[in-house]
């Protein structure tokens, strides 16, 4: 159906179910995969490996240097041009791809020669980000071509879960699941590659510096906001590195993976949003914005707070039915970390918000509050509480952003919050906790339990009204 025959809720959600769709399919193969490298290289060969990818993604980061959400939001608000913009980012992503890759072997050959199997891991994850510099996915979101996204992610995932379920059998085939790991990336490129071209017809790579370098400067803010971001959220990690060892960053990297599946939700209704809230913003509608992004929070916490008290009761039993009794001491990590979610969530949404309205300073100010405040408390807690602390520094981490992100905002715009629906959706959400903990059943009972509690409890005090289910069931029927 033609998108303009769609409400603005219900392209919202038309949006946000097909990238959840691609998320949810590929984040759970990503899980898989996780539960069986941890079991089967071992702890701390899987510390090393989560370190790798880690390190590379701050080269990611500097290799799109915000050209995939600068390109998102000029695609989504200038889909006649999508040609042109297309040229443009690619052009610039393959340059700076090339340049981080070219680091990333330096570092693996400089810094690692006394850890061979590091080094190994660092030299062949470096050509990452050249990869996915043929990643179109920015593109696709911006333009709402969702399924193709759906349909290409889920055969790079589960390219990579086969992989590793069939052919990294112990320890000694570590390097294989990193070979593994780029393969789903080049498949699922190419898939998206060959999609956009058909589009297109031509991408012309320009290697004109004036060219690149003007692209570069209008995605620089996007760029630095993505910096500070990622290095905010590898802190952990890397003071683990340094202060803890290969294990405990183990521990912590699969407990953050856990999380990182349920934060893709929450980034997701971000990234559907964009789409919407651009024409408001195009239409210098400030009322439709506020609306629009007030039913938006609104959404947000109506689904992370369950998701938090949800999670916290069920905490044990995730982590045991999942990897065993042998690595239980994840079970505290994910109670301590689940709360981050809140925050997390609010923030994709302001996030998505401020990209959209193009307020660069915003973004950058509030990821470098948090990066430069999240360094300090990092060490801090990590060298003196260990992975305790690396739990901790992360909710600390995603409350100062949340923070700085909603000063922003409420200076250009106003927030309409209703706290007396806030509170019907606390309310249900311990009453649900409360009741799947007097339940006591096994994770998957647990979970149907709570979620047909909260979602009585939520009709009942009519925190989900009757409008909002009519409009998701005639979207699903059109």
């Amino acid at each position: 159906m033609p998108l303009n025959n769609l409400s603005n809720k219900q392209r919202f959600i038309r949006n946000f179910s097909l990238l959840l769709s691609s998320r949810v399919l590929t984040a759970v193969l990503t899980l898989l995969v996780n539960i069986l490298l941890i079991k089967r290289l071992g702890t701390s060969i899987y510390g090393e490996f989560a370190f790798a990818l880690t390190l590379s993604g701050y080269f990611l980061s500097i290799a799109d240097t915000g050209l995939s959400p600068f390109g998102e939001t000029e695609a989504a608000k200038h889909k006649s041009d999508i040609n042109k913009i297309v040229e443009d980012i690619s052009s610039a992503r393959f340059l700076l791809s090339l340049i981080s890759t070219v680091i990333i072997i330096f570092i693996g050959l400089l810094m690692f020669k006394d850890s061979p199997r590091q080094k190994s891991m660092l030299i062949v994850i470096a050509f990452l980000p050249l990869i996915y510099s043929s990643n179109f996915s920015w593109a696709l979101r911006g333009i709402e071509k969702n399924h193709v996204i759906l349909t290409t992610n889920l055969i790079g995932g589960l390219i990579y879960f086969l992989g590793v379920l069939l052919i990294v059998k112990n320890s000694k085939w570590y390097l294989t699941a990193v070979l593994l790991f780029l393969a789903s990336n080049i498949i699922t490129s190419a898939f998206q590659f060959g999609y956009i071209k058909k589009l297109i017809k031509k991408i012309k790579i320009s290697f004109s510096y004036v060219s690149v370098k003007k692209t570069v400067k209008n995605s620089l803010p996007f760029g630095i906001f993505s910096w500070f971001s990622v290095l905010y959220i590898s802190y952990p990690i890397v003071f683990l590195k340094i202060f803890s060892d290969n294990k405990n960053i183990g521990l912590y990297y699969i407990t953050y993976k856990l999380m990182v599946f349920i934060f893709v939700i929450f980034n997701l209704t971000g990234n559907a949003f964009i789409p919407v809230i651009s024409d408001a913003i195009k239409a210098k509608d400030n009322e439709k914005e506020s609306k629009i992004l007030s039913e938006l929070i609104k959404f947000t916490y109506t689904f992370s707070i369950p998701v938090c008290f949800g999670g916290f009761v069920v905490s044990h039993n995730l982590i045991a039915e999942l990897f065993g009794i042998k690595i239980i001491e994840s079970a505290l990590l994910l109670r301590m970390m689940i709360w981050a979610v809140i925050p997390v969530g609010i923030s994709s949404a302001l996030i998505s918000y401020l990209m959209a309205k193009n307020a660069k300073k915003s973004l950058v100010k509030s990821a470098a509050f948090a990066s430069i405040t999240g360094f300090i408390f990092s060490i801090f807690l990590i060298k003196y509480l260990g992975v305790k602390g690396a739990a901790y520094s992360l909710n600390f981490i995603e409350l100062i952003m949340a923070g700085g992100l909603i000063y922003f905002t409420y200076k250009i715009i106003k927030i309409k919050f209703d706290i007396i629906n806030f509170i019907k959706v606390l309310a249900a959400s311990a009453i649900m906790a409360y009741a799947v903990m007097l339940t006591h059943q096994k994770l998957i009972l647990s979970i149907f339990i709570g979620m047909a509690v909260y979602a009585t409890l939520s009709l009942i005090l009519k925190t989900i009204t009757k409008k909002d289910i009519k409009e998701l069931r005639s979207l699903i029927v059109k």
